[in-house]
């Protein structure tokens, strides 16, 4: 019988060094063990990429037993960039759940009650239609205790799906320190994308629950980002809104990866919801080109070198509106007139109602 990694799931070999999934220890041995890869995250921080990639995970997720429960992590902080509605298709079940992960990165001040009604239209738009949505933080342990009595009363084994870096893993050692009253961080996690390499089966009251990989989305700055810049543009607390007053012609950078051109309209608001490693700065719109060319990578970080690409949005709303950036952030604006956002080529911002009103 083949036996698996307790941090990532992947199937152990001490055979050869230079492959996945090595251990240079016994595979008889009757003790948990963890491959190279994980050992060296765990101990050094090293960050080793990750051995599947997209086209790996329908196959992946498509061993999801019939019948089962799943339950769908999404974050909090970048609902849009984690909600993938494709992984629907994958999963044959009618039990679906949701746990909005990562409470503690929005400000204390945000109204759970309207925290979840905004969640659950969004979710609607993507014709999503949970059995029950729940707002948690894995790293602060709000509303785990809620979620265990909720999975525990299931009749079926858990699948716990999701996009990378929604916090999946961290969830589950959360659940599991829990239950057992005491910490437990089995699980490899890590602040990078494809910590998790394959299913992990992990008894949880009298179900199994099983941890998948997490499916990294295309449109996300995870993907153009450096293991250094990812974890600049992740939040580590709670997030420090910054307001902005633009009047038209005037832009507003986030770091050297977004710029938001405000073209014409009122005097509006800006709020922007991003790291506080994320340089801030407004300017002119006439003097924006140069101010860039002058500063990417010093002044404006982070900073990839990416054609940006223009999007053109309509702010006619009197109600807040949102311009998602996903996996950097959210900028909410409150007035009225023409946006034009400039993103890496290969990144598309969606608008939204305001998350937070």
């Amino acid at each position: 019988m083949n036996k698996t990694c307790v941090g990532c799931g992947g199937t152990l070999q001490n055979t050869a060094k230079d492959q996945p999934f090595y251990t240079p220890k016994d595979l008889s041995d009757d003790t948990p063990l963890y491959c190279m890869r994980c050992y060296r995250m765990r101990h050094y921080g090293k960050v080793i990429p990750s051995y599947i990639d997209h086209d790996d995970y329908p196959a992946i997720l498509e061993q999801i037993a019939p019948r089962s429960a799943i339950v769908k992590v999404i974050d909090l902080f970048d609902v849009e960039g984690s909600i993938i509605p494709a992984i629907e298709k994958f999963a044959h079940s009618d039990s679906l759940h949701i746990v909005a992960n990562k409470r503690d990165l929005l400000p204390k001040s945000a109204n759970d009650t309207k925290l979840k009604h905004r969640v659950n239209t969004i979710l609607f738009e993507y014709g999503i239609k949970p059995k029950s949505v729940q707002l948690v933080s894995a790293v602060k342990g709000h509303g785990i205790d809620a979620l265990i009595d909720m999975l525990a009363a299931l009749d079926n084994d858990i699948y716990v799906v999701g996009a990378s870096n929604t916090g999946k893993s961290t969830l589950i050692n959360a659940m599991i320190s829990a239950t057992a009253g005491k910490r437990s961080d089995v699980i490899t996690t890590f602040n990078v994308p494809g910590t998790t390499q394959n299913l992990i089966a992990i008894p949880f009251e009298a179900h199994t629950l099983y941890d998948t990989p997490g499916l990294i989305q295309r449109n996300h700055y995870n993907r153009l980002l450096d293991e250094s810049m990812v974890r600049m543009v992740h939040p580590r607390g709670e997030i420090k809104p910054k307001t902005f007053q633009l009047n038209p012609n005037q832009t507003l950078f986030l770091g050297g990866v977004a710029r938001l051109d405000f073209i014409s309209g009122l005097p509006s608001s800006f709020t922007v919801y991003t790291s506080d490693k994320v340089h801030l700065h407004r300017t002119k719109l006439l003097n924006a080109d140069d101010f860039f060319e002058s500063h990417a990578g010093d002044t404006l970080v982070p900073h990839v070198a990416s054609a940006m690409w223009m999007h053109q949005y309509s702010i006619n709303t009197r109600d807040k509106t949102d311009i998602v950036l996903p996996g950097l952030g959210f900028v909410t604006i409150s007035g009225r007139g023409v946006v034009r956002v400039h993103t890496p080529r290969d990144i598309t911002p969606y608008q939204r109602g305001a998350l937070i009103g």
